[in-house]
């Protein structure tokens, strides 16, 4: 009996040392200008969490001059079921909802394709870099401000990332400057509560998608994303990101408001116009690859215009953005908050 305390005893202390887990809520508003002009919004959501299920209802709008008045926004409800490989989309306003797999399925021929394209012998080889980093530049610096938001008591840091890329072919060359304004504050226990529910979804979300894609397409999804951006061979991207994680460390506590300014400049191609090599004006944004594809098309089209629109402005952001954190709780959360509500009809 003695031993059967001392052990309980043990769990004790042990489940005591890390935080309980527990329900999560988050709320918090967004703007962004969109890519020059493009795309600008604000709006708000509330994220919730509970084991392997997270229900997040957002509302947005368009602010521009234009796509406000042809898509007025509304909001959504997107409720994530880990535990059971399912995502419902809900539509408040017409109270419906869509359902479909957390990992969508693919054909297996693709696969198999993939598996044949990786496994040529000296593919990667005959792949050259299309582009190099010239300078790559990340600080991370305290200024000593203070301030009171949305009741949280915030001190000031100021990311700064510098790059140069150099296009090996035409030696012309693109700088790009990303400014970000974060104010954290201390971590409570509630926000420490918080947070060990929001990283207990993300862990068995994580794990549900590695079980279901390749080691070779979870670090394509990871570093050509970001390689995308810049046209960067892999392993200069590798180098630049362990650098960001060190200078990252210096940042204290939970990020409550983090504005982003991002500028960009290009020079001319040599023996002509940088313009003349890319594809006709407004080019359709490449979705087939995923958020590297994404990424990669809005990176093109932000490039071209800048080189293009001689007449447009110098020195100024063509992408802002804000979020800010207006709450947070560790407060129980009830079960139907994470089903499709009574009386939703479902959508094929």
């Amino acid at each position: 009996m003695r031993r059967c305390n001392y052990v309980l005893a043990a769990a004790l202390l042990a489940f005591g040392a890390a935080p309980a887990w527990g329900d999560a809520a988050f709320e918090s508003s967004f703007k962004t200008s969109g890519i020059s002009g493009m795309g600008a919004t604000e709006g708000a959501a509330v994220k919730r969490f509970q084991g392997e299920k997270r229900s997040e209802t957002s509302s947005m709008r368009f602010t521009g001059a234009i796509l406000s008045r042809l898509a007025p926004g509304g909001e959504t409800i997107t409720i994530t079921r880990v535990d059971k490989g399912l995502v419902w989309t809900l539509d408040p306003k017409t109270k419906t909802y869509k359902e479909g797999p957390l990992v969508p399925p693919r054909p297996k021929d693709t696969r198999t394709e993939k598996s044949k394209e990786q496994a040529k012998p000296g593919k990667a080889a005959d792949e050259k870099p299309k582009a190099r980093i010239t300078k790559s530049e990340f600080t991370v610096k305290k200024t000593g401000a203070s301030e009171t938001i949305n009741g949280f008591p915030c001190e000031e840091y100021v990311v700064t990332w510098l790059l140069e890329v150099e296009d090996i072919e035409t030696k012309a060359r693109s700088r790009s400057t990303m400014t970000t304004d974060l104010w954290t504050t201390p971590e409570t226990a509630v926000i420490r509560k918080a947070r060990a529910e929001e990283s207990r979804f993300a862990q068995a979300y994580a794990r549900k998608i590695a079980s279901e894609i390749s080691d070779e397409e979870a670090r394509q999804m990871g570093m050509a994303a970001f390689g995308s951006m810049s046209g960067a061979p892999e392993a200069d991207v590798r180098k630049g990101l362990a650098r960001v994680k060190n200078e990252m460390a210096k940042v204290k506590g939970y990020p409550i408001r983090t504005s982003i300014s991002w500028t960009f400049e290009g020079d001319e191609a040599k023996g002509g116009s940088a313009g003349k090599a890319q594809a006709p004006s407004e080019p359709g944004l490449d979705l087939s690859g995923g958020v590297s594809g994404l990424l990669g098309g809005l990176a093109g089209r932000m490039a071209q215009k800048k080189v293009e629109e001689k007449t447009a402005p110098k020195g100024g952001p063509i992408f802002t953005s804000m979020i800010e954190v207006k709450a947070i709780s560790a407060d129980g959360i009830p079960a139907a908050a994470f089903e499709v509500p009574a009386g939703y009809a479902k959508k094929p």
